[in-house]
Formats: C-alpha cells, structure tokens, sequence
C-alpha cells in the first residue's frame, strides 16, 4: 500500500519575478514554470540567479529537472528583446511511504521517502494508515519518530507480532551404563585381539530407559491480532512389541528389565534378551534361528545362516555367512568373504556376488562393530564402525560409517560401495590403482527400497479397490443379485480398503522426507582421497579424477565442494 500527500503548500507565493526572470507555480499540476523576458541592459540570469528566485519562492527543495533548467538559461542567453523564453523546470512533491506485512503476518516494515518541495509526512498518517490495514501491533515509537525525523528508511521494522515458542517432543533417555570398550588400542595405534569387551547383562528390574513427556509450545499472536498456533509437539509412547521388559510401577515412564538377559534399544523403546553361547556356527551346530541374542566363541563359518532377534557377538571372524541381527553385531576378527578367483565388485547385494566370490552377508537394526570388512554385504539400521578398513564390500548404515581412526590418520575404504544417511568416516578412500570406490551420504539408503515396496502396496490395493468397487456398483443395480449379506459385506471391505489406502499414503509422505538431503551429510577423510572415487551427497555427485588431500565433502550452496 502506497500512501502520497498531495496537500497543497500553504503561505508561499504562488509565483516570484526579479531582472525579468519570473518563477510560477501551476497549483494544478505542482509544477514549476520559468519565464525571462530580455530588455536593453539586463543580464540574462545565470544558475545562481535561478536559485536565488527559488528560494524566494519557497522552492528550494523542489525536485529540479536540470537538463530542462540548463537549456533554459542557455536560450536566456541567446534571447532577444521582445521573445520571451519559457520553460518547465521542476515540480513539487510530497513525502510518501509504504508498508508492508511479512509472508508469516509477524512484521511489519516501513518504506519512507522524504519530500521535494512538497509535504512531510508526519508519524499519526503512518499510524492510520497501520490502522487502515487492520494492524492492531503497537508500532515501535522510537522507531518512527526516528524515520521520520530522518526522512527517510528502507525496509524498516516499526511493529511486531509475537512468535509462536516451540514445543519439545517427548525424548527417549537411555539409563544404562555406557558399555566397556570392545577392542582396545595402545599408544601406536596397534589392536590387542586379545582384548574382548564384555557383554552387558541385566536382571529383572534393572531400568533400561526413560521417557520424558513432551512439553507443548505456547501460541503467538500476529500484527493483525490473530492467534498464531504453535505446531504441536509430539508425545508418542513407548513403542509396541517390546520384549523382556516392562512399565515401573512406580514410574510408568520408565521401562524397567522383566528378565535376565541382553538388551538393545531402540527409539522408542528397550527390549531384552536371553542370551545363547555356541562355540562355533558350522555343519555340527547347524543354522541357528531363535528370539535372543546369540554369542559364538569361535567364528560363524562359510555357507552357515543366523538368524536372531537381539545382538550377536562373534570372537572369532563371520566368513561368507548370512547373519541376521534385530540388535547390534559385535566382530573380534573382522567379517570376510570367500573369495575364489578375480574379485570385480561386492556392491552387487546377492550371497554370492562377482564370480568365484561367496560374499558374507551381515544384516542387523543396530550397530555393527568389526576389525575389518572385506568381500561382504553389510546393512546397520544405525552405525558401521571397523578398526582397519573397508574393502570391495557393500556398506550401509542408518546414520554413519566409521573406517579406523580419521582423526589419527588410520582407516581406510577401498572398491564397493559405502552408504549412510549422515556421514562416512575415514583415513583414506580409494587407492593409487584408482579403483573404483562409491561414497553416498545424505538420505536414508534404505527408503527408496522400502518406498518401493510401499508402492508396490498401493498398486495392489488400488486394484483390489477397483474390483470390490465394481461389486457394490453392480449391488447397487442389481439387489436382488445380492445373496445374504453379500451386499453389507463388500461396503465394508471397500470402507476398510479405503481407510488402508489412505494410511499407506501417510507413511509413503513420511518417507519422501527421508529422501531428502540432510544439511549435516559429510564425507570426512583426514589423509587422502584417490581417483577413482565417486562421492554423491543426495542427487549431486563428485567424481574423484586424480589424488586429492584429504578434507570435509559438503553440500554448499546446493553443491558438493570439498572444504
């Protein structure tokens, strides 16, 4: 909204004359009008005569067009007695302002420009002018008087709304000690083997997690006085289907242990295991499948299946096995495949991958913690974490990738392929033989898959909808056809495959959340990084063509930059 005021000037003259050089001004259109008539004698004027009949005038701030002002005194000049010269050499303004309310309706800004000659504009017209628009915002006096007295501002602030605080949604705190290292390390950075963390155990009523209730924001108030609502905070519960605990009663917000066992946690929620101790997993144990957690004393053997829902713990190594975790995966002595011939890539997700390669494939919710990876497919809900290196293997972790010590300069990824939702960690990607190595961070590597399936849902309910529609359509015309309670009965499947249809699409919006690039997504690599590398960060990429020093890869202004 614009506001100019055009009022007119009150006790100045309307039109002034000296040496024959006359001002006037049109009370019509404000503008200002010179004459000069040439007589014997006189002297045409010059510019400081001009302004001198201004300023008797009381037009001295006027806005001046100094082009025409130049050609008139240049005619003046040349004129003859008798051939009077005229011309428009200004005009008068008033002052005039804008406002203008921002998109969230929770400021307001002035724009001020001062007058030319004309009328200032004064603080009680902005303030109508606030009113006019509705805005119920006290202004910030100190403010306007300033612009005002100023004459002018741009973008100003001069009245505000109140914010809308946010909430806290409800958090999950864990309440168990922090478990002792797994593998210990000495001052050279050497790993004693020998070295095996020990696995925490807890007994019935031991608490294992915390839930602290959300706390709801406090709504804020617009420049136009309306209430803006603060976005309400989510309190879910603890989750549903946990095992082997239980509600304190004397704090149902705590989860307590209901058996002896292992536990795990997860997001929202804590479970417990039993635990299982097997020397070893081979031909004479056979394939292990149960509801706990699982420790092997020995290694899991080529060609063998486990399948638990807790943690799993191996002294010894996984070779080209199939493990499968609902908890966490702890290695002592690394994870490898069998590799039988010319190795060409592990980033191929089958059991066995390349030719004349039997890949070990470990799956787990958790975390994995291993001495290395070599030959293998490993999937981590949460975090991937080796004490050496990653090599021609296909990882990916919920949150991160961690290969040796970055920060002391150990660790490495060489081939295959390594993805996580927010960072991957190490010393040195790649090698000097420029193999190819794939890095991706940013987005949650396991959502397009389940997207995928989630789609793959939906057309086959969309069809099933398409046939019960056709069936009520066909009741509706025909009741007669309708035997018993045929007819209620397709209603409400078609109802229920509606209310199906409708829940499928809120959690395939909540995924496409998770496709997109998260501003915290890094590549870390503290020495180097070979050619050979291909380093993506959501959509965008970065081929690695020849050596490079180690640095941070980053989304920066929508690209991928190493800084």
């Amino acid at each position: 909204m614009i506001h100019q005021w055009n009022y007119r000037m009150e006790n100045r003259g309307q039109d002034t004359e000296a040496g024959g050089l006359r001002l006037s001004l049109d009370d019509s259109t404000r503008q200002l009008r010179a004459a000069y008539a040439a007589m014997p004698g006189r002297m045409a004027p010059d510019r400081a005569a001009l302004q001198e009949a201004l300023a008797r005038g009381g037009w001295a701030q006027a806005k001046l067009d100094t082009a025409a002002i130049g050609t008139f005194l240049a005619q003046c000049q040349r004129a003859t007695e008798g051939t009077p010269v005229e011309a428009l050499i200004g005009e008068l303004t008033d002052g005039y302002f804008d406002l203008s309310v921002s998109s969230d309706n929770l400021s307001v800004r002035l724009n001020l420009l001062p007058p030319q000659g004309g009328r200032e504009v004064s603080r009680d017209e902005i303030r109508a002018a606030l009113a006019e628009r509705g805005i119920k915002a006290e202004p910030d006096s100190a403010a306007l008087r300033g612009a005002v007295e100023a004459g002018h501002c741009d973008g100003l602030e001069i009245a505000t709304g109140r914010a809308p605080l946010p909430g806290m949604p409800a958090r999950f705190e864990s309440l168990l000690a922090p478990p002792k290292p797994l593998v210990a390390e000495d001052e050279s950075g050497r790993i004693d083997l020998r070295d095996l963390g020990t696995l925490l155990l807890v007994n019935p009523g031991a608490p294992l997690m915390r839930r602290i209730p959300a706390r709801q924001g406090s709504d804020g108030i617009d420049v136009f006085g309306k209430v803006v609502p603060a976005v309400p905070a989510a309190d879910p519960p603890f989750a549903d289907g946990l095992t082997g605990v239980a509600q304190d009663p004397a704090d149902p917000e705590v989860l307590v242990a209901a058996i002896s066992g292992s536990p795990s946690l997860s997001a929202q929620g804590a479970s417990v295991s039993p635990v299982v101790d097997v020397e070893a997993v081979d031909m004479h144990s056979g394939n292990v499948t149960f509801d706990g957690t699982l420790r092997v004393n020995g290694d899991i053997r080529t060609g063998m299946t486990v399948r638990v829902t807790g943690d799993v713990i191996v002294t010894g190594t996984i070779e080209a096995a199939h493990v499968e975790a609902g908890g966490n995966v702890v290695v002592k002595g690394g994870i490898i495949g069998k590799a039988e011939g010319t190795h060409q890539g592990a980033h191929q997700g089958t059991q066995q991958g390349a030719e004349g390669v039997a890949l070990a494939r470990v799956t787990c919710k958790g975390s994995l913690h291993a001495r290395f990876i070599e030959s293998a497919v490993v999937e981590a809900g949460t975090e991937v974490k080796v004490e050496s290196g990653i090599r021609q293997s296909d990882v990916c972790a919920g949150r991160s990738i961690i290969a040796g010590s970055p920060k002391g300069g150990q660790g490495n990824i060489t081939g295959g392929r390594c993805r996580a939702q927010l960072a991957v960690r190490t010393a040195t990607l790649g090698a000097s033989a420029g193999t190819a190595t794939i890095v991706q961070v940013g987005t949650n590597p396991y959502a397009e898959a389940e997207k995928a399936e989630l789609e793959a849902q939906r057309r086959q309910l969309e069809a099933e909808q398409a046939k019960v529609q056709q069936l009520v359509s066909f009741f509706a015309k025909h009741p007669e056809k309708a035997v018993g309670d045929m007819r209620e009965k397709a209603r409400a499947t078609l109802f229920k495959l509606t209310r199906d249809s409708i829940a499928l699409d809120a959690r395939l919006a909540k995924l496409a959340e998770q496709l997109r690039p998260s501003p915290e997504a890094v590549i870390e690599v503290s020495r180097r990084i070979h050619g050979g590398c291909s380093l993506h960060i959501g959509q965008k990429s970065m081929k690695i063509m020849e050596d490079k020093p180690g640095g941070h890869v980053r989304l920066v202004e929508d690209r991928i930059a190493l800084v």
